[in-house]
């Protein structure tokens, strides 16, 4: 969607009627007066970077800015990522994390700096299904570790993406025939980031994937003024269940200008369940399963085996479990989340008494699942005392513990409907702000937040639109949550499924992880209403 500069306040101080002598012209009267420069080997994020400032700015102006290793003279630098060039100048991205990026001019140039580290991934890790269904990345695994836990890192491949071999390269560069760029989800983007914002700044917007999400100004002059900004999110944590390699690059591509960031040294949800969830672990130990009706509670293939918590074995092993992810794969939070759908304690003589019926659905089995969450995270902080151990407040354990007074200081909380985006009644944000309140109390860390988001393509839920209510919420929690965790039902259809209303929530969601508690979700939702 193309429309005039007029229509666009937000860069309004970028594009004026008259140049300053101050100002950098990047393109005039549709002719390229800039250039990109990237390092001669640059990051695949700084690649990415490349070509989306390099198509941006034709889309907005007409003019294909080259990209290039090496200034050539006379044009505005856009230097993007970390080179010799930005080094001469004294520019460096040290002190950025988390996708936080830096937008810099000079005289003659403007830097775009960040984080852009490449993932690296650890072995072993399946490059595809067939690597899991033949037993080859459980078998490589139980080589390293001597057990039958279950691998942690099984659907990582999801999170590849394969393009074209000559996406971000220098003009003139030679790309061979089959040559192809591959890239990760977990790919620090600060670079991305920072040109993202510029593209912002000139007017873009991106509501859906795609081309029908974007909205494009004309610009034929495209000036720049001085500036100097430090751009820091709100939460370093700002995870979807975006997995670029099943989405596609559209997609994946509408998540990185959103400023998403999946770390991938954060586990979550269930880990109990990746430890013990197979015929191997139940064939040795029956008695680590949940005693219901006089049976040990296992189906082989299901993912809601539950567990006997009072088990001294269990306990131990889960230890060693949560200190061989550590030092293997380097996480830096492990989950020892139960498996999902517990409802009920393991009937053995060792669990009775230790749940609390009083405590209704929602805290009748805290004390008995946190205290075994504590007891594991004071063993491994022992030996891992700068990493973390994680449980979701959920379900039966959503509550906080009455039998803890203060969880270990490397116990990391998750709150799952720790924000509620569609709860707007005031009663209903009253009980969330209460739930997040008691847990602050009980915990040294910042929370997390885990979100179920209510997209209609699942198949039962209404539309709900409340982009005020959910930005509002998001503000609450800054300044006590390090992020959140958003599970998205995201088929590979998604670009087009039920879009008209599944793009709201995530757009709004993700713009609002910046800007401080000043960010003004309604200032979004009436610039959305006028561009869109």
């Amino acid at each position: 969607m193309r429309i005039p500069a007029a229509l666009l306040p937000a860069f309004s101080a970028m594009v004026a009627s008259t140049t300053s002598a101050s100002d950098l012209v990047l393109v005039e009267d549709g002719r390229a007066r800039a250039e990109i420069v990237i390092s001669e080997s640059p990051e695949r994020s700084v690649r990415l970077a490349a070509h989306e400032l390099q198509e941006s700015l034709e889309k907005i102006s007409g003019a294909r800015l080259p990209v290039l290793t090496k200034p050539s003279g006379a044009a505005v630098k856009l230097f993007i990522g970390e080179s010799s060039f930005t080094r001469a100048l004294g520019l460096n991205s040290d002190d950025l994390k988390d996708g936080a990026y830096r937008l810099f001019t000079g005289p003659d140039w403007v830097a775009f700096l960040g984080d852009n580290h490449d993932f690296v991934p650890r072995e072993p890790w399946a490059r595809n299904n067939g690597d899991i269904r033949s037993g080859k990345l459980q078998g490589e695994w139980k080589a390293i570790t001597g057990e039958d836990w279950g691998v942690p890192n099984g659907g990582m491949y999801k999170h590849r993406l394969r393009l074209p071999g000559d996406i971000g390269k220098p003009d003139g560069a030679v790309t061979e025939k089959n040559e192809s760029f591959e890239f990760w989800g977990f790919d620090e983007r600060g670079s991305y980031n920072a040109v993202c914002d510029l593209l912002r700044r000139l007017g873009m917007r991106w509501y859906l994937p795609g081309e029908l999400g974007e909205v494009v100004p004309r610009l034929d002059t495209v000036t720049l003024s001085p500036l100097d900004e430090t751009v820091k999110p709100d939460f370093a944590v700002r995870r979807f269940n975006v997995r670029f390699g099943t989405l596609g690059f559209e997609t994946a591509r509408w998540a990185m200008r959103l400023d998403m960031r999946d770390p991938n040294e954060l586990q979550v949800a269930h880990g109990m369940d990746t430890m013990t969830g197979n015929d191997a672990i139940f064939a040795k130990h029956p008695d680590w399963f949940a005693l219901y009706g006089g049976k040990r509670h296992y189906t082989p293939g299901y993912s809601k085996n539950q567990l006997c918590y009072s088990h001294p074995g269990l306990f131990e092993e889960t230890v060693r479990y949560a200190r061989a992810l550590l030092d293997h794969y380097d996480f830096e939070t492990v989950s020892i989340m139960p498996p999902d759908g517990y409802t009920a304690i393991c009937q053995c003589p060792d669990c009775a008494g230790k749940d609390d019926p009083a405590r209704a659905d929602r805290g009748h089995l805290s004390d008995y699942v946190w205290d075994f969450v504590n007891r594991v995270a004071k063993e491994v902080g022992k030996t891992h005392p700068n990493k973390r151990v994680l449980n979701c407040a959920y379900g039966a354990y959503t509550l906080p513990p009455l039998n803890i007074e203060k969880l270990e200081p490397n116990v990391q909380v998750c709150i799952v409907g720790g924000r509620r985006p569609t709860a707007d009644q005031p009663e209903q944000q009253a009980a969330i702000r209460k739930l997040r309140e008691d847990w602050i109390a009980k915990t040294s860390q910042p929370l997390l937040i885990f979100e179920n988001y209510p997209f209609t393509d699942r198949g039962w839920y209404l539309p709900s639109f409340v982009p005020h209510t959910l930005g509002a919420g998001i503000n609450e929690t800054k300044g006590v949550s390090m992020g959140e965790d958003i599970w998205l039902s995201m088929g590979a259809d998604f670009a087009t499924k039920a879009i008209g209303y599944n793009h709201i929530p995530v757009y709004f969601t993700a713009r609002m992880y910046w800007g401080g508690k000043e960010a003004d979700v309604d200032r979004m939702f009436r610039e959305y209403c006028r561009l869109f």
